[in-house]
C-alpha cells in the first residue's frame, strides 16, 4: 500500500470532496481522483 494514496484517501474524508481535497493537497481533481482509484485497486474495495 502506498502511504501516500491513504493521505489522499484521509484528506478526502475529512474535506468530504474531491475538489474539497485537491485544494487542500495542492493538486487537481484528477490526481485526487486517479489516486483514490489507485487504492481503490489496491485493496480491491470501492471507497
Amino acid at each position: 500500500m502506498n502511504w501516500e494514496d491513504l493521505q489522499f484517501f484521509l484528506t478526502i474524508a475529512r474535506s468530504g470532496s474531491l475538489s474539497g481535497a485537491a485544494r487542500v493537497l495542492g493538486v487537481n481533481q484528477a490526481t485526487v481522483s486517479r489516486r483514490l482509484a489507485s487504492l481503490e485497486q489496491q485493496l480491491n474495495v470501492r471507497l
